[in-house]
């Protein structure tokens, strides 16, 4: 197959850039050839063999009028080629597989006022690429990742049923507990200058806000003073506002915060980590969730995200929506301080990762994606 994928954005630690770098390379391995359109590819690593990278300069002043372009750009573009299928990691119109990573815009967007909604050219753009997806008159085929998420497609659009297919989690099998876990977990805390009886919580993810950092950082900031001594928060992932720094010095967290950036070795990080927390505003999957459950690392997050479910299962705890600070802080403190908790919280974790499946999200993508070119997409 001659495949073109098409992102808005890469950079090595966004979930859905490694969801399509995985997908990618597993294409190629097959003996695919994958053209990767985008606005901009921000790597200090060069594309993987085989996988082409196509830039098309991003073209307006803001976001929605790039993403504009950027859509007539890349039909343009494969209307000079022989590609077999497009395959779109963000919305947009011209798509014959669409990877619904995001929650659906149009439930997010109906929480503003209609006027706001017709007004603002943003809204209006991102619900029309939507739009192009997910209407019953359209033909994409669309790879979601949670039954929440299909669920409000088709009440939003009507979408028929036959058009969704449900991918599997998929995250590196070298996430998986190694044999030295435990070795691994002491190295990597005296490393981060962890002693042994502190408590180190992780978050992960970029986009701060919308992971709810600063609701972590309250939290922190508002334990009782005998669990607070010994607990440590680090953040991993990349957010170019300074404000949650500055959040965290108002709330007097300096030395109790520490904000690593976008990492290459999370791998460790959750072995090293205490508990994942993940306080999301709004969380279409959270692949960082099963990447901690994996390692044998326990969650507590919030019900938006789409696979608290996992979280559930592992004897990990979710935190209901709608949310609350209080009893997020409450729920933390319990586990943080009730005997045997949070090591219990942890052997079940570890137990739940040793037989859970979460690494063939690629392998059933790409299957799906032969399987219409071999019997010809409608």
């Amino acid at each position: 197959m001659n495949l073109l994928f098409s992102i808005f954005r890469y950079f090595p630690h966004g979930g859905l850039q490694r969801d399509m770098l995985r997908i990618a390379e597993e294409a190629v391995s097959r003996g695919h050839k994958v053209t990767v359109c985008t606005m901009e590819w921000r790597s200090p690593e060069p594309p993987p063999r085989g996988v082409e990278v196509e830039i098309l300069q991003a073209r307006g002043f803001s976001n929605h009028a790039r993403a504009r372009n950027f859509a007539d750009d890349v039909r343009g573009y494969a209307a000079g080629k022989a590609f077999d299928l497009v395959f779109g990691f963000n919305r947009m119109p011209g798509l014959d597989f669409y990877f619904a990573a995001d929650n659906c815009f149009a439930r997010t967007a109906a929480r503003h006022p209609a006027m706001v909604l017709a007004l603002l050219p943003r809204y209006r753009t991102f619900l029309a690429f939507e739009r192009a997806v997910m209407s019953p008159e359209a033909k994409t085929r669309i790879l979601y990742l949670t039954a929440v998420q299909k669920q409000h497609f088709i009440e939003e659009y009507g979408t028929p049923d036959g058009r969704f297919a449900l991918l599997p989690p998929g995250i590196p099998p070298d996430r998986k507990r190694p044999p030295d876990a435990a070795a691994v977990r002491e190295r990597k805390r005296a490393e981060l200058g962890i002693a042994p009886d502190d408590i180190l919580l992780l978050e992960v993810g970029s986009g701060f806000r919308t992971k709810g950092v600063d609701r972590m950082l309250r939290a922190l900031a508002a334990l009782p003073k005998p669990v607070a001594a010994k607990t440590k928060l680090f953040v991993a992932g990349h957010e170019t506002s300074s404000a949650f720094a500055v959040l965290a010095k108002r709330l007097k967290l300096v030395g109790k915060v520490v904000f690593g950036g976008g990492r290459n070795d999370v791998g460790e990080l959750l072995l090293a980590a205490d508990l994942l927390v993940h306080p999301a505003r709004n969380e279409a999957t959270g692949t960082v969730l099963v990447e901690a459950l994996a390692a044998g690392t326990p969650v507590l997050c919030t019900a938006n995200c789409g696979f608290a479910g996992y979280v559930e299962e592992s004897g990990g705890a979710v935190l209901p929506e709608p949310f609350d600070g209080s009893k997020f802080l409450h729920l933390l403190e319990e586990i943080l301080t009730s005997p045997g908790r949070l090591e219990n919280m942890r052997n079940a974790a570890v137990a739940y990762g040793e037989t859970a499946d979460f690494y063939r999200r690629a392998a059933v993508a790409v299957d799906l994606l032969e399987e219409a070119v071999d019997g010809g997409i409608d």
